[in-house]
């Protein structure tokens, strides 16, 4: 007769929950069984196994004592206590494996299988170990079923295991929740299914049981009991192991990056990163330090900050510790030098805080340290070619002034003699001399100045006024000048009259018309017998004119244009007799370009070259400017022969220069002369004499010119006597100096003997109406 078993639902609930308890207990265990090592690591898989086989075989006679016959049951206790050790067996392997750095696919499904079949080992040794006055079988079917969920089962919980071991974040907590209750329910399906293969078969007169180690289901409950509060136990200390220990790990793993970025940052930097205590020690030096002094943090730390300052700068850095201290002030920089183990003391940049505790009291000084000494050398270095090249440029000022006075002084008597000469010519021969004299003393002189004014751009010193110049006015000047050239090499010079009478352009009018006579000069020079040049103008977009100098010239070939504004360069010079210092077209450029404006070429080999100058357009003026108090005045008629007599004071120590005045004034009756060479006498002799005029030299024997003119306007006696300066000194700072210092006129050498004629007869006319 067939017994037909029931289960007791509460039981089996329970059998199922403690299955999940015993699965969340493994996967739990499993991850600290693969971080564990050594002891700890053989601990952990010893309580994991007991834990989990505890759970598995809890759950399994939990289910059995859920499980009623119509007739008593008992338990074989060998048996019931060998399936025990089967399910720890199969626990202690499972987490073995799930423990391991690395499971290949096949290698999870050999131990899934192994697995497998421990637990279906341990679950029908169980069931042998049932005693029941009836004949036990089973359902071939169903126990092939149930052998395969246990190996399904078991390679799910691997995998499982394995996915889930090293999550720690709070969704492989929820995870390892759910796979639990999978797990679980695989487990507690496997036992249902193998309990449903079951068949109990009575037949009449079999025998009771016996009694020898044979345990009553009411005796089972108590060991079951046991089982199931050790597992639930474990699960609950696993539970909270595992938080515990994930977190002290986690806090530990985050502690030592954090150590390590900030060892890698404090070792990567370059700077020193530092920290002191209150009495002015080194507490902390990151390996910055090494780098810049030599020493290592080791060898400085617990010594004084002072002792690493140079000595020079000690007394700089005490004041600045003293303010921190103080409180005065919560900040500090400066910059300072440090000692070094070996070699000279670096210069560093120090930044400084001062760190306070709760009560405000000061526990130390904290900041950054920069090496900048490669700086502090680039700024020497800086300093020391800017005073070369202050001093460089101050020579060469000076230069260019006693080159100017050395060569203006010779020339001032061959030019001066030259136009006595031709003034008192009677004879051709004479006339011609003194034109040869005189036209290679002005070109020398000519030279000069354009080296003068070259230099003087290029240091800045040039001065440039810019003023609304009308065009026609310094074009037909300029032509007025060169007529008398183009003539005698019978070249037509032509205006475009029409265009240029009316146009304004914003330039500095002396220098303007210096550039058009050097650009029509040279379309004259080297332009060919009977040719012809002009002067045009046209705008060159809105705001901008354009002045072009044609010439029908033999022209430039395009591979040498780019010479034409190299300074000394004379284009040609080798095949023509063509006078000139080969400067003019440098200095036109230069010229034009401190006015703001461009100058350029065109020109083609065998028809002629165009240059032209653009700058910028000027409104017309309201009114003509009067002309400046300095223009050389122009000549007045000359006086009756009866009128005062004038004396002159002349102060110069060259002989040759003396000479020349005493030439050009030997005429003039109503002048008498009186000559100092040196400029304490000049003085002794305008307080003596109260001369109508002095004409004064600045480079004298004993005291300088400047100085003679500054004793005169502080004599009340010698102040109102006008002072003309003549020198070879002709740069503009000069003049405008002098001109502050209260000269009527600066006249420079060469002299120009009737300008000079012309200011003199003013300042002695002005002298006589006073």
């Amino acid at each position: 007769m067939n017994l037909n078993g029931t289960h007791e639902s509460p039981l089996v609930v329970l059998s199922i929950l403690i299955a999940i308890f015993a699965s969340y207990t493994a996967l739990t265990l499993a991850g600290r069984i693969a971080v564990a090592r050594g002891r700890a690591r053989l601990a952990w898989l010893l309580s994991g196994s007991i834990a989990m086989g505890s759970g598995i075989w809890s759950m399994h006679f939990v289910a059995m004592l859920a499980f009623h016959l119509p007739v008593p049951i008992a338990y074989d206790v060998p048996l019931v206590a060998l399936s025990y050790l089967a399910a720890v067996a199969a626990s202690a392997f499972a987490l073995f494996v799930a423990s391991r750095p690395t499971v290949g696919v096949a290698r999870l499904v050999a131990a899934g299988l192994g697995l497998g079949l421990a637990i279906v080992t341990m679950h029908y040794t169980g069931m042998a170990a049932v005693c029941v006055p009836a004949r036990l079988g089973y359902d071939p079917l169903l126990v092939g079923a149930s052998v395969l969920i246990a190996i399904s089962a078991s390679t799910v919980a691997l995998w499982l295991f394995l996915w889930l071991r090293h999550d720690h974040t709070r969704r492989g907590r929820s995870l390892r929740v759910a796979a639990a209750i999978v797990m679980g329910l695989a487990i507690a399906g496997m036992h249902y299914t193998a309990m449903a293969a079951a068949q109990f078969t009575r037949f009449p007169g079999m025998p009771r049981l016996a009694t020898g180690f044979l345990l009553g289901a009411s005796g089972l409950a108590v060991p079951v009991v046991i089982a199931t509060f050790v597992i639930l136990t474990m699960a609950l200390i696993g539970s909270i192991t595992d938080h515990w220990v994930r977190d002290k790990l986690a806090a530990a793993q985050a502690l030592r990056e954090s150590e390590e970025r900030y060892r890698s940052v404090l070792g990567d930097i370059d700077e020193v990163i530092f920290r002191t205590d209150a009495a002015g020690r080194w507490t902390f030096l990151n390996p910055a330090w090494t780098h810049i002094t030599g020493f290592t943090p080791e060898d400085s730390l617990g010594t004084r900050v002072i002792d690493s300052v140079y000595p020079d700068d000690r007394a700089a850095s005490l004041e600045q510790l003293r303010d921190l201290t103080a409180g005065t002030v919560d900040y500090v920089s400066q910059e300072l030098r440090y000692r070094t183990r070996e070699g000279p003391a670096r210069w560093v940049e120090v930044h400084a805080r001062p760190s306070r505790g709760e009560c405000g009291e000061l526990i130390g000084i904290t900041g950054v340290i920069r090496d900048i000494t490669e700086r502090r050398r680039a700024e020497e270095a800086f300093r020391k070619a800017r005073e070369a090249a202050e001093a460089a440029s101050r020579a060469k000022s000076e230069f260019l002034s006693r080159m100017s006075h050395e060569l203006r002084t010779p020339l001032n008597a061959i030019l001066g003699f030259g136009q006595l000469v031709e003034l008192e010519a009677t004879t051709s021969g004479q006339r011609e001399s003194a034109d040869h004299i005189l036209k290679a003393g002005r070109h020398l002189l000519d030279l000069i100045n354009e080296v003068l004014d070259i230099t003087g751009i290029e240091s800045g010193k040039l001065n440039v006024t810019a003023e609304p110049v009308c065009i026609g006015e310094v074009v037909h000047g300029a032509l007025d000048l060169i007529g008398p050239l183009a003539a005698a090499r019978n070249i037509e010079l032509r205006a475009d009259d029409p265009a240029i009478t009316d146009l304004y352009v914003r330039a500095d009018r002396q220098r303007l018309k210096q550039i058009l006579l050097n650009l029509i000069a040279n379309a004259v020079k080297y332009n060919r017998q009977g040719g012809n040049a002009a002067v045009t103008c046209e705008m060159a977009g809105a705001e901008h004119l354009r002045i072009v100098v044609t010439d029908t010239g033999p022209g430039i070939a395009p591979e040498h244009i780019a010479r034409l504004f190299t300074a000394f360069d004379r284009l040609g010079a080798e095949q023509t007799d063509v006078e000139g210092t080969g400067l003019g077209l440098t200095l036109s450029k230069r010229l034009v370009e401190a006015m703001g404006g461009e100058i350029g070429v065109t020109s083609e080999v065998g028809v002629g070259s165009a240059f032209w100058i653009e700058l910028p357009v000027a409104e017309r003026p309201l009114e003509q400017a009067g002309k400046s108090t300095r223009d050389v005045p122009t000549a007045q008629p000359s006086v009756a022969a009866q009128r005062p007599i004038y004396t002159i004071l002349y102060v110069e120590d060259n002989l040759s220069n003396v000479t020349l005045v005493q030439r050009i004034l030997a005429h003039r009756q109503d002048i008498a002369l009186m000559t100092a060479m040196q400029g304490g006498l000049a003085l002794e002799l305008a307080r003596l004499h109260h001369p109508d005029l002095v004409l004064l030299d600045l480079h004298l024997p004993d005291i300088p010119g400047e100085e003679v003119l500054k004793q005169l306007r502080h004599d009340v006696e010698c102040r109102e006597i006008p002072v003309v300066v003549l020198s070879a000194d002709a740069t503009q700072a000069q003049i405008d100096r002098l001109y502050a210092a209260g000269v009527h006129a600066y006249v420079t050498k060469p002299l120009d003997v009737v300008p000079f004629l012309a200011i003199l007869e003013q300042v002695l006319h002005e002298r006589a109406v006073a």
